[in-house]
């Protein structure tokens, strides 16, 4: 996906389903790097913007999804979407962002609105897009690496019957990245998340 301008996570996301494939090395983000990004976004000044660097995206062709099809069926709207792509390069940012996003939306929502928008519709467009019968996240790991679930469950609080609750050095990794924001966005009033977000 080419292009050179500068995204803000709303336009990464845009409808997307953004897929850390399984050649991909897992989430390997640690205490360091945590404090380093959350140095980044308290250190901005008022109407700039953090730059998180290069994010290159691989479209998923029909071909590709139907050479794993018994995973991508597991993963039925990224499956049926045209707007599927693999994280190249870029994961362990995007994935700290949506981390980050989730806690966010978590310490806010018994608002009803935040930053100007409802916090259900939040939701919608970065982390989850809800059907009848299932949730599809519109950011995740393909459903043969073990932090798809993980994700799902620990992260983005999905109740789900085929966890196998496995975990590795890069799931404690996720799960020490969420405990990192919770951490810092429970000391912040709704002002200073706003402007976090």
């Amino acid at each position: 996906m080419a292009n050179d301008g500068l995204l803000s996570l709303e336009d990464i996301f845009d409808g997307k389903f953004l897929r850390i494939p399984d050649y991909q090395r897992g989430y390997a983000w640690g205490e360091h790097q945590f404090k380093d990004f959350w140095e980044d976004l308290e250190n901005l000044e008022d109407e700039h913007s953090h730059y998180t660097g290069v994010l290159t995206l691989e479209k998923v062709t029909k071909q590709k999804k139907d050479e794993k099809i018994e995973f991508w069926k597991r993963d039925v709207g990224a499956y049926e979407s045209d707007k599927s792509f693999y994280v190249v390069d870029g994961q362990q940012r995007i994935t700290t962002s949506i981390i980050l996003v989730q806690v966010i939306l978590e310490s806010v929502k018994e608002l009803n609105s935040f930053c100007g928008e409802f916090v259900n519709d939040l939701l919608s467009k970065y982390i989850v897009k809800k059907k009848p019968n299932y949730f599809t996240y519109y950011f995740g790991y393909t459903s043969d690496n073990p932090s798809y679930e993980f994700l799902k469950t620990k992260i983005f609080g999905d109740k789900s019957a085929s966890n196998e609750k496995k975990e590795t050095l890069y799931t404690t990794n996720l799960e020490n990245s969420k405990k990192f924001f919770e951490e810092k966005i429970k000391n912040l009033n709704v002002n200073e998340i706003e402007i976090i977000f």
